[in-house]
């Protein structure tokens, strides 16, 4: 029985070199808009782009999966794109998508955000201080529901 246990239990981790999406929230909006925003916003070395962080976030130039130094600025490869996806609808209470991580811990205590410690750790301040922001919109967006043309081309790929 011990040994049944433990196998279900090794069947069901994650891996990061077998990527499997989640379901329930758009990938191709979440690749054409949402990995821009976090890129840019979340992905610097200090912050999620490191890869001791519980939420980190692949991206050029920056946390790479497998790559040496002289291919940091190549195309996100499929692994990194699946694990960011992942990795952010993980993020997102979808039976309360405005409730959710990703869009409360980058957001200003003030307009109603969660305490980020790393923001006030390096001095850099939350990452949106309001909610009328663009970029937080995008991200909000994304968590409720929004939908994109799967024929977009994803901002740095070489489609």
């Amino acid at each position: 029985m011990r040994a049944l246990v433990l196998l279900l239990l090794l069947a069901g981790c994650d891996r990061l070199d077998e990527p499997r999406m989640l379901q329930g929230l758009d990938e191709p909006f979440f690749h054409c808009n949402v990995q821009p925003v976090l890129t840019k916003s979340c992905a610097s070395l200090l912050c999620h782009g490191d890869g001791n962080r519980y939420y980190k976030i692949f991206a050029r130039n920056r946390l790479r999966y497998g790559l040496g130094e002289d291919q940091r600025n190549a195309t996100l490869q499929e692994i990194e794109r699946a694990y960011n996806y992942n990795a952010s609808i993980a993020q997102v209470d979808l039976d309360k998508p405005l409730e959710s991580l990703l869009l409360l811990k980058p957001l200003d205590q003030a307009a109603g955000g969660y305490y980020h410690g790393g923001a006030v750790e390096f001095e850099k301040g939350d990452v949106f201080l309001s909610r009328d922001e663009q970029d937080f919109q995008t991200l909000q967006a994304w968590v409720t529901g929004m939908t994109e043309d799967p024929k977009c081309i994803e901002p740095g790929s070489n489609l």
